[in-house]
């Protein structure tokens, strides 16, 4: 595999991160897989941000660990990445506003390009100097010139004419100033593929299988969810932007036990205020998916880092016990599928299930194949249109597998009593007449073992989906979950080539755990585990299900990325 990894980086307000989503385009529209990540702060403007575009003419998992092309936009673009130089990297830059020293000069390639003139010169727009800079990098990458042109066309067009002549020009301007021959000559398939990130990627996922409404209180990295269905919301859907997170959690139980189905999504401080809602939705057993997207806590944290610390969390939120199903994507592509079966999941067993994402997978931006629509299935579970016994609906009937009637509102002769309090096969409320009364105890007991029987059942009927994915033979194996998964692949890979057998073992249907499966895929290997959060919040789940103590640990919580690189690297420490 051949890749290089260019950094775009100046200040926020720069038009950095829409200089990496064209860079993106221009590789998934000639053939090139790519992949993108960025890093900002919390802030509107200022502040020194970056982003990362890495091509291959492979498949990529993450962004790469170096750089090897840097578009300086400013000085602090110089003096905050240099230490992230490749040796030999190309560093493009404006002399006018951008200066390098003699030490810069005998370790990197200068490319000086008078960037801002340029700009002015074909269009008197500064902002241009983007594209004039996108121009110089493409030179070195050895993409055509025409293709970036293409690009720009079919994104411009609908500015006219003068718009479109003015970006050509100034990325030939560009591409001619660079002053020397390729360096990487990437070549792509000639595939035209679609550069997304994961929370596209899951909203078009959630709105293939049916979903028509979503709520949320706007919080990142999960906002982008809320932005992709206001966007569509001439397509058949509803997005409500609610007042806090408590709204957004009781308005989608509510949408669902309308007959909707129904998702809400946040980060870790909006879910602590969305549990007792959790709580809610178990207990009337409804069925909506929540979107729990982490990143650095506690509190606000890190709030534009990523991290993996919530799992524990998002399996035991809220009071009492409730049954629940627990999925952590692990690719953009998995965000696609795994969202289209939750709403499938959750109307099957009428019980929220929670979709685990993090910042790194709901931002980065991956080429990835069109996601296949015409393989999403519609399950709406037990749903019923007529009463065929005498007396009120049994909308909680206790049945073997824990999963009662549902009927959706207005059908008539089926209504009944949705409470938060415990209560019998009709929906009436017992905790009242709870003193001892015999006929009160036997309802809870039978009420509460009927939904808990519906984590028993999913093992049953969803046979190897709650099971761990074993990806190649290896004397030791990486054990991850989530978007962890892919990057440890990639380790795995880099592995190998240095003659070291390594294998992955990743989850991605995570609750209920398959305990027996889980045990046979882990027993009696050597196991490094790959987190990225301080306690090996995964290994604690395999031991207290499984018994099996994972001593070796690859943990990560300083809100960066994991990269392939950096996870081989640690794991031959272990290795020996």
């Amino acid at each position: 595999m051949t890749s290089v990894s260019i950094r775009i980086a100046g200040a926020n307000g720069d038009g950095v991160e829409s200089s990496g989503a064209l860079l993106m385009k221009v590789a998934a529209r000639n053939g090139l897989h790519a992949f993108g990540y960025r890093g900002y702060q919390s802030i509107i403007r200022g502040g020194h941000v970056w982003y990362q575009i890495r091509i291959s003419d492979s498949k990529l998992r993450s962004h790469g660990e170096g750089i090897d092309i840097l578009i300086a936009l400013n000085q602090d673009a110089i003096t905050n990445q240099k230490s992230h130089l490749n040796s030999n990297a190309v560093i493009i830059y404006d002399p006018s506003k951008v200066k390098v020293n003699e030490l810069d000069a005998a370790k990197f390639k200068l490319a000086a390009v008078p960037l801002l003139d340029i700009a002015i010169e074909v269009s008197g727009d500064p902002i241009m100097r983007n594209v004039v800079a996108l121009g110089s990098a493409l030179r070195f990458v050895g993409v055509d010139i025409a293709a970036f042109n293409d690009v720009l066309k079919k994104m411009f067009s609908r500015k006219g004419d003068k718009v479109v002549e003015s970006n050509v020009k100034a990325a030939e301007r560009g591409y001619n100033c660079a002053g020397v021959s390729t360096l990487y000559g990437i070549k792509g398939d000639g595939k035209q593929r679609y550069a997304m990130d994961g929370n596209t990627a899951l909203s078009i996922g959630a709105y293939a299988s049916g979903c028509k409404f979503y709520a949320a209180y706007p919080m990142t990295p999960a906002s982008s969810i809320l932005h992709w269905f206001a966007s569509h919301e001439d397509k058949g859907v509803m997005p409500k932007q609610t007042e806090d997170e408590i709204a957004a959690i009781n308005m989608t139980i509510g949408a669902a036990s309308a007959g909707a189905r129904a998702m809400c999504g946040t980060s870790g401080g909006g879910f602590s205020l969305m549990v007792e809602g959790l709580g809610l939705a178990g207990m009337v057993e409804a069925p909506i998916v929540v979107v729990e997207s982490q990143r650095s806590g506690p509190s606000t944290g890190l709030p534009t880092k990523t991290e993996q610390a919530d799992l524990l969390f998002v399996m035991h939120a809220s009071q009492g016990e409730f049954p629940r199903i627990v999925v952590a994507p692990r690719s953009v592509e998995e965000s696609f599928v795994i969202a289209s079966n939750a709403f499938n999941l959750a109307e099957r067993y009428q019980c929220p299930v929670v979709m685990m994402m993090d910042l790194f997978l709901s931002e980065h931006v991956e080429t990835i194949d069109q996601p296949n629509l015409d393989a999403v299935t519609i399950d709406r579970g037990k749903i019923v249109t007529e009463q065929k016994e005498q007396g009120r609906f049994k909308r909680y009937l206790i049945t073997d597998d824990g999963v009662s009637p549902r009927s959706l509102p207005g059908t008539k002769g089926l209504e009944f009593v949705a409470g938060s309090d415990e209560h019998d096969e009709v929906g009436d409320l017992v905790s009242d007449a709870f003193s001892g009364i015999d006929w009160a105890v036997d309802v809870r007991n039978k009420m509460h073992s009927k939904r808990m029987r519906k984590m028993e059942t999913m093992l049953r009927n969803e046979k190897g989906m709650f099971v761990p994915h074993i990806d190649a033979d290896g004397d030791y194996y990486l054990v991850t979950f989530g978007s962890t998964a892919g990057v440890a692949m990639e380790a795995v890979e880099i592995l190998r080539s240095k003659g070291r057998r390594a294998g992955l073992i990743s989850f991605n249907y995570i609750m209920p755990l398959d305990e027996e499966a889980t045990r046979k895929a882990l027993e009696g290997k050597k196991l490094i585990n790959v987190e990225g959060n301080y306690t090996g919040q995964l290994a604690q789940v395999i031991r207290l299900n499984t018994g099996i103590k994972i001593d070796s640990h690859i943990l990560r919580y300083d809100g960066e990325a994991f990269t392939g690189e950096w996870i081989a690297s640690e794991a031959m420490k272990i290795m020996g």
